[in-house]
């Protein structure tokens, strides 16, 4: 569990400390926006997280394309997939599915015999 966090969530710590540092050195406009409700906290809160967002986002889609897997879909829901990852699921279930169907009828093979060896005298 430590090496995980060490992995995951120190570079999500670091890109987050990167955020607020950017966002702080970029300064407040004159006038605040008026999503900021006249605090300049909340903007520069609100930049750090829509920064942390997006670094977040592209590190993602690097990460998978890395893995040999693109998005087919980029939107403002999210980021979409193609189904090869559904597939190879399915696949898996069926094999499984295969597997509890040899063993039920193993099992009832089983039954069978055991009821022939009661009924003999």
């Amino acid at each position: 569990m430590s090496n995980l966090r060490v992995r995951y969530l120190g570079p999500l710590a670091l890109l987050l400390a990167v955020a607020v540092i950017v966002t702080l050195l970029e300064g407040a406009p004159d006038r605040l926006p008026a999503v900021a409700l006249g605090s300049t906290v909340l903007l520069h809160a609100l930049r750090a997280g829509a920064l942390f967002a997006i670094c977040f986002v592209v590190a993602t889609v690097i990460a998978r394309a890395g893995a040999g897997r693109l998005p087919t879909q980029l939107s403002t829901s999210g980021i979409g997939y193609d189904i090869e990852e559904t597939r190879e699921t399915t696949a898996a279930l069926a094999e499984l599915q295969e597997q509890v169907d040899d063993q039920q009828a193993t099992l009832d093979s089983l039954a069978e015999q055991l009821d022939a060896l009661r009924a003999t005298p």
